[in-house]
C-alpha cells in the first residue's frame, strides 16, 4: 500500500517507468518544510508533472519523452507506475553530481544550476526501483497536486499490485552497484 506522490518532471518519470534511468537529484521546492527536500516515504507513486521541465535541460537522448500535453481530464491525475526509494545520499561536493552526469536525464546545465539554486542546501540522489502498470492509475485532483513541493501525501492508501518492474532485478542492481560505486564519498541517509 502507497499513500505519498512524489512529483518529478514528466520526461524523467516517463525514463524510470522505462528503465531507462533510476537515478534523480532533488533539492527540494520552494513550498518544503525549510524549503530544504526530505524524504517522507519509500514507497511512492510518481507523478509526472510539466511545471519547471524545459528541454534544454535534459540530455538530447530524453528530450523526446518529453510531452507538453496538458491532461485529457484535469480533475483527474494519471500515475503510470510507482517505486521503491532503495538508497538516497546527500551530495555536497560537485565532484560528487559529476560523477552521477552519466546516469541522470538532465544535462550539466541543469546540475549547475541545482548546484547554484541556494547552493548552502544541500542536493539528494534517490535510486528508485521504478514499476509500471498496464492500465494507468486515476485519482481525482486535489489542491494539493500543485504547486512547487516534492512530495503530495495523498489521504488514502492505494494498493499497488498488477505492476511490471522497468528492469529486471539483476539490471537494477548492476545500475545500483555502478551508481554507488561514484558515490563512495557520500552521505547515505537511508539504512541499507
Amino acid at each position: 500500500m502507497v499513500s505519498w506522490v512524489l512529483k518529478e518532471w514528466q520526461a524523467a518519470v516517463t525514463a524510470l517507468l522505462q528503465g531507462d534511468t533510476i537515478l534523480l537529484l532533488r533539492k527540494g521546492g520552494i513550498r518544503e518544510a525549510k524549503g530544504q527536500f526530505s524524504l517522507a516515504a519509500r514507497e511512492v507513486l510518481l507523478l509526472p508533472t510539466l511545471e519547471h521541465q524545459k528541454l534544454d535541460l535534459l540530455k538530447d537522448e530524453f528530450r523526446s519523452l518529453a510531452n507538453s500535453d496538458q491532461p485529457s481530464q484535469p480533475d483527474q491525475v494519471r500515475f503510470g507506475g510507482w517505486a521503491t526509494i532503495t538508497h538516497a545520499f546527500l551530495l555536497k561536493a560537485e565532484t560528487e553530481v559529476a560523477a552521477l552526469l552519466p546516469y541522470l536525464v538532465w544535462n550539466e546545465q541543469f546540475v549547475a544550476e541545482r548546484l547554484g539554486w541556494q547552493p548552502d542546501r544541500p542536493l539528494y540522489s534517490l535510486l528508485l526501483r521504478a514499476y509500471r502498470w498496464q492500465n494507468p492509475l486515476m485519482l481525482p485532483r486535489h489542491k494539493g497536486y500543485s504547486g512547487c513541493r516534492s512530495w503530495v501525501d495523498l489521504g488514502q492508501e492505494v494498493e499497488v499490485d498488477d505492476q511490471t518492474p522497468a528492469l529486471s532485478e539483476a539490471d537494477y542492481q548492476n545500475q545500483v552497484e555502478a551508481i554507488l560505486a561514484n558515490l563512495s564519498a557520500a552521505t547515505p541517509i537511508l539504512p541499507e
